[in-house]
Parts: structure tokens; sequence; C-alpha cells
């Protein structure tokens, strides 16, 4: 069964030809593998007890499956273009979804409240961010004169375990669409593949360092295992499902019909933007813009859908204040559902559509381990060194431990499976934290995300970004530490006026 090509018949697909089923059986692949991933856990304890997410472990399955049916057959089942498509837009789909969500009282004094933690959060994020850039940039430059890898290749660690797979898969992408006209490098051969790998790997890293860390903690007698209430949560999900004067359930058209409409909306008008701007790329001719502000807004398809999200709530909200729209349309506990739906399949798809052909060829094997083994070490001790200062005093640093490493490495949600192991209720401000530092990572990464297309130029450009990178983290290492450095200096010149 080869369900790469379309075979048409006077024009038009057969009902009975299996290439008529394949994007249907992708996603039946899609969802089984997630289904046994889930199982997989639920039934062995050791699976269990390592706290790796269900997708991840879905993820696996689909690829050993793909991978054993090729060797059997000699054909792939499917082409894995569908899967890296499902990966990329599930992730626009996913942060459109979430961005769409009405922000309650209760938030908005939350987020008043937890300002300073919010902001020490994304400080944490973006040196982060840096200090992956700066590690994979290190290794892939040393390697390059060893194995001949691509030079760049090491600025693809924070994308993969800082952002995760959907964001790696783009920029991964873009660099094997470059030529000898836009870089001294040229392509970077299997550069998606390659970034799939480094995000698979920091699901692992999460999964392996979260666990040992708890494990160590347990038996110092510094954390304590809770029992989640999932019946509790459960209830209280159920009871908070619908709002105060919101559109039936069911009717003319159905309650998830129009939630998915709305997110469905906002994302073809992101779509619009950006194909508006790649049109006004192309037709300037300017060679900066096509080749790197073109793929940067293609790239960040994510970004703009959150943009265009946050505009449609904005102008919903305002409706409904006016008194223009009689009933609240937009249902948070639905754009969670949405959003988490996205965010799974874009997991299982990522890791499945990895090409394992690539791992024979030493100049991919080799740098990919090597950065991916040093940049989870150097991550777990830099994020327990900086947490440590900034909320140990608050009395919460275990927690925002735990759950900014799983981000840094995996996802969000990986940061919150580890952060539920000692806080279950969320009663410490560690997830309130992770979810509203998006904004200030955005502003304060920036710089990081328009350095990706510069630094894989040329040589020179290469070592540019790579200076940027260690001057901007030291910048902001030691705005984490101002407190620590300026209290110092404090007591040394009181001790030499005491002294005089």
């Amino acid at each position: 069964m080869d369900l790469t090509n379309f075979n048409f018949v006077d024009g038009a697909l057969s009902f009975d030809d299996l290439n008529f089923w394949s994007f249907i059986l992708v996603l039946s692949a899609i969802f089984v593998s997630l289904l046994l991933g889930n199982l997989l856990i639920q039934v062995i304890k050791p699976l269990k007890k390592s706290l790796i997410p269900s997708p991840v472990l879905g993820g696996f399955i689909l690829l050993i499956f793909l991978s054993v049916y090729k060797a059997i057959t000699g054909n792939p089942l499917f082409n894995t273009f569908i899967l890296e498509m499902i990966t990329y837009h599930c992730l626009g789909i996913g942060f459109v979804a979430t961005s769409l969500k009405r922000k309650g009282k209760r938030e908005k004094e939350e987020k008043q409240k937890n300002r300073r933690g919010i902001f020490n959060s994304s400080l944490v994020t973006v040196t982060g961010y840096l200090i992956q850039a700066i590690v994979g940039l290190v290794v892939s430059i040393g390697l390059y004169f060893v194995v001949s890898s691509w030079p760049a290749s090491g600025v693809l660690v924070p994308m993969g375990y800082g952002q995760g797979p959907g964001q790696v898969l783009n920029w991964g992408t873009n660099y094997m669409n470059l030529d000898a006209s836009s870089s001294e490098f040229g392509a970077f051969n299997m550069g998606d593949t390659f970034g799939l790998a480094v995000a698979a790997m920091g699901f692992v890293s999460a999964s392996v360092g979260g666990v040992l860390y708890l494990f160590v903690q347990k038996k110092k007698g510094n954390v304590k295992f809770q029992e989640q209430n999932i019946e509790g949560k459960e209830k209280e999900s159920i009871e908070t499902y619908v709002g105060e004067n919101e559109i039936p359930s069911s009717g003319t058209i159905d309650k998830f019909s129009v939630q998915l409409g709305i997110v469905m909306l906002s994302y073809a008008i992101s779509f619009g933007l950006i194909y508006l701007i790649s049109k006004g790329c192309d037709a300037s001719g300017v060679g900066f813009l096509i080749n790197t502000v073109k793929p940067l807004f293609w790239g960040f398809n994510f970004i703009v859908g959150t943009g265009i999200a946050i505009l449609v709530r904005g102008i919903i909200t305002k409706c409904e204040d006016k008194g223009m729209i009689k009933k609240q349309y937009v249902n948070n506990y639905m754009m969670d559902r949405i959003s988490g739906f996205s965010f799974d399949i874009m997991v299982v798809a990522a890791i499945g559509s990895i090409n394992l052909a690539a791992f024979k060829e030493p100049s991919f094997i080799l740098p990919l381990i090597t950065m991916c083994v040093i940049a989870a070490v150097v991550t777990f001790f830099y994020v327990k060194h900086v947490c440590k200062h900034l909320f140990e005093k608050d009395g919460y640093f275990e927690e925002s431990f735990l759950c900014m490493y799983g981000m840094l490495t995996g996802t969000a949600s990986t940061g919150v499976i580890l952060l539920r192991e000692i806080d279950p209720e969320f009663k410490t401000p560690a997830c309130t934290n992770m979810v509203f530092q998006t904004l200030w990572s955005v502003i304060l990464g920036a710089p990081v995300l328009l350095l990706m297309s510069f630094v894989a130029s040329s040589w020179t450009k290469l070592f540019i970004g790579l200076g940027i990178f260690v001057v901007y983290f030291i910048v902001l290492y030691l705005v984490i530490f101002k407190d620590k450095i300026f209290k110092k200096k404090n007591i040394e010149q009181k001790e030499n006026i005491n002294t005089n």
C-alpha cells in the first residue's frame, strides 16, 4: 500500500483509490498512536512514573510503526509531508484558540498580583533560550571542522527545546530551502528531521531530568508527592463548562462548531495577512525582505495568528459591551479543548515525521547527540540556579524549577505534568507565572527570533550572531541578579565608610 501519490480516473478521484483515504488514514494513525501511548502509560507502571506525556510516547509509537512498515515493504505508508503539514498548522491553531479565551476577573487579578513573578519567569525563559543557542552553536561550529556538520544547526536547539516541535520544524524547513545565493553554507539537508529530532530529545530530557530530580529531592525530604484529585477537578470543570449569558450548547448550529469557526476565521485572517506581506516582499525585489522577512512571517504563523486572535477577541468583547452582540460566543472550556487537541496531535505528528535514514550520517547524528545532551545538562543546572535565586524567597522554588525546566525542554504541558507531582492543585503561582509570561518572553526573546535567519547566512554573520547571543545573555543575567550584585556593592561601600 503506497499512499504517496494520487491517481485520477477521468479527471476525478475514485472512491476505492486508497489515496482518496490518505488524509483520513494519516489522522487515524495519529489518534491510534495517541491512544496506544496513553494506554501503555496507564498499564505499565515504570512508564507512568517516568511522567512522559502520552502524545510523546504516541509519537514514538507512530515513528516505529512507519519505520517498520517501510523496512518490510520498501515503500512508505504515506507521505510524511502530511504529518509535517499537520504539525505546522496545529501549532498556529493551538495558539489562536488559547488567545481567543476570555479573560475573567480572577485571571486579571492573578496577573496583577503576580506581575513580578511573571516577569521573572520570562527572564528565565529567554535566558534559557539564549544559553541553549550558545551551547548549540558552539557545538555545531566545532563539529563542522570534525565531521562537516551544518555550521548553524546549533541555533535549532532553543527552537526544539524551548519552543517545541512546531516552531523547530518551521526553521528546519527554512534552512533546507536555502541555496548558495542566500547562504554560504548552502541548504541544510534533512534540516526538518534534525529539528524534530532535537524536539523529541527535549521531551526525553524533560522526562528523565524531571523524574531524577523528583526522586533525589524526595529521598532528601525536600519535596512531597501529592495525590491529584482527578474527580474533584473534573467536577469543577463541568460546573464551569458554561459561562453567563452564553449561546446554547445546541441549536441551529452546535456550540463547538461556533468555537471552531471563530478559531479558523482568525487563522484564515492571519494567513491572508502573511500572504499579503509575502507578496509585498516579493514585489520589493529587496534581498533582505525576500530571504529574511518573508520566511520569518511564514515561520512565525503562530505569533501572527495570536495577534489576530487577540484582535478578534477584542472586537467581540467590544460588540458585547455595546449590546451589538446579545450573547457570549466564546467559551473558554471549549477553546481549551481545541488548543489541547491541536497540541496533542502536533506532538504525535512531529515525532512521527522524523526520517530515521538521516541517523546513518555522522554529520547528522554526532552533532545531534552532542548538542542535545550538553544542552539538556546546561538547561537543567542553569534553570535550577536562577529559579533558586528568583523564587526561593517566595517559597515556591521547587515548583517554579520543575515548571520552567519542563517547558524549556518540552512544551508548557510538559512543565505542567512535572509541576502536578508536587503541586496538583496549583496552589503556588508557578503555573500562573508560566502561562502569563508569554507576552514578556515574546518581547524579550525577539532578538533571538530575528537572528535565526541572520546566523544562517554566512560565517561572519554566524560569529556576530553568536556574539550577540552571549552579550544579550550577560545583560539579562545581570538583570536577574541585580539585587544580589547591588546589595554586595552597598555592603562593600558601607564597610569602606566604616573603615575610613
